[in-house]
Formats: structure tokens, sequence, C-alpha cells
């Protein structure tokens, strides 16, 4: 959701180990091994994503807030496009090419929605309470990520909602990088599954909560395909300026939602950051 979109990371590695790393900055990154420690970056970036849920904004600005940690195991990332969300785990096991993660709090954005009874509002009161507000998801889970040299990266990931009892989330990915001169570029393809709490939180409408413009409609679990491109450019030693396209496409689960507006969802991001 919005919330997701204004975080930007690179993550580090134990020497000669594969060590925690969301794809999506393996990926970016192409690999490769650095000591405990941390790095952060400052910038702004720009958004623009089509419309796929009434309750969204088509596009927007942020002040990109960028960091990682890592020391002996446990890490803390802010992942920038990242589908993955602000992950605070630690590193069960690592080899060379593998590396197990236990993920104590994974941060998404989400929905909420009033805490007040819908049976007792009106029709106009009703859609004002579906059309939610920002609000997060908080899980735990694990990952797993297998490495291939400084080029491939495949991640499993599964996290399952404490907070709000959302439900569960999981996701497979393959990254590649490679770099033609200046330019460092990254693909990402993906495989998605949110289970039937999640998307009946997401995208469902309860019999109490229905209106006549948002009817009545219970999902059940589904997957979703994505692909992302990007591209980053180094403008000096400390700033970089990254583009990338992601296009998912979305099941009838979510395109049958009374929410939904298309049946894929868009996301363009062109930021220009500081790094220290």
């Amino acid at each position: 959701m919005r919330i997701a979109f204004i975080f930007v990371f690179i993550l580090s590695i134990h020497p000669s180990t594969a060590a925690a790393s969301d794809i999506a900055s393996s990926a970016i990154r192409g690999g490769g091994s650095i000591t405990d420690g941390g790095s952060f970056e400052l910038g702004m970036s720009v958004y623009v994503i089509n419309q796929m849920d009434v309750r969204q904004d088509d596009s927007g600005s942020a002040l990109l807030v960028s960091g990682m940690y890592q020391y002996k195991g446990m890490f803390f990332e802010i992942v920038h496009h990242s589908q993955d969300g602000v992950n605070l785990g630690v590193n069960l096991w690592s080899s060379e090419d593998w590396s197990i993660d236990l993920l104590l709090a994974n941060l998404q954005g989400s929905w909420s929605r009033p805490n007040v009874d819908p049976s007792t509002l009106d029709e106009v009161g009703r859609n004002a309470y579906l059309l939610s507000e920002d609000s997060f998801y908080i899980g735990a889970g694990f990952r797993a990520t297998r490495y291939w040299g400084d080029s491939y990266v495949f991640q499993y990931r599964l996290v399952s909602d404490y907070y709000d009892d959302q439900g569960i989330h999981s996701s497979a990915r393959l990254g590649k990088s490679w770099q033609v001169r200046n330019l460092n570029f990254n693909v990402l393809g993906s495989v998605g599954y949110s289970s039937a709490t999640l998307n009946r939180y997401l995208f469902g409408v309860s019999k109490e909560e229905a209106t006549e413009l948002f009817p009545e409609y219970h999902p059940s679990s589904s997957f979703s395909y994505g692909m992302e491109l990007g591209v980053a450019y180094p403008l000096s030693e400390s700033f970089v300026f990254r583009t990338m396209y992601r296009l998912n496409l979305l099941s009838k689960e979510v395109t049958d939602s009374p929410f939904n507006q298309a049946g894929y969802a868009s996301y363009f991001n062109v930021s220009i950051s500081y790094v220290f």
C-alpha cells in the first residue's frame, strides 16, 4: 500500500557466507559479501501507480528514508520499493550459498476500519466506514534464500500476522542483476500467495458492512504473479539515481472485490538518494 512506497534500503552480508537480505536489495546489489555494520540513505522518491483499488492514490512523492543494520546475525531492514516492507529478525543458519532467517517482526502497509458497529450506521456512514484508512500488517515468519554467484538469487518467504490476525502471506521470487557500463540492472519475478483470511481483511465486505456501492463479498485464498525491472546509476560517490517498474497480475479473488478497479497493479518509481 502507500506506506510501503516510502522506504529504501541496502543490506549487508557476512564475509564468505550468505546472510540476511531482502530479495529486492539482493537483486539490486547482485550478491557479494560485506561485514557486519550498517548503511543509510536519505533522498526523495516520486511514484505513480494505477489506481487498482478505490482506496489508493495514483501518484505521490515522499521523503526517502533508508537504512540497515546487522550485527552477529541480528538484522534490521527498510526496503525501498520492496513488496516485503520493514523487517527485524535473526539469521538462523548460513553457508556460502544459503541463508535461513527468522523474521521476528515484519511491517507492511494494510487497511483499517473504524472501531464501530457497521450495523448502527446508515448507507452513507457504511460507505465512509468501508473506505478504510492506512494501517499496518505486523507479522512473523521465516525466509530461505539461495544465491548463485553474484548474479542470481532465489527467496521463499512466509509470514503470519500477529497484530490484528490478518492472515498469511508467502512469496517465491527469483532475481538477477547485471551491469552495462555504469548502469546496474536488476529483474525480479515473483509468485505470491494470500490466505483467505488476509483477502477477506483487505478486500472483503461482510453482510453487516454491505451497501449498494460495496456489496457483500467473501474472497478465498489466491495467487498473484509479478515482474519488475530496475536500474541504478551512480551520479557521484555519494548520490545514486534509481528507477523501477513493477507489474503484478491479480487473481479473480482480488479483481472481483467491490473495491477493485483493475486486473493488475503497476508501480513506477524514481528516486535520488544520498548514501552514507
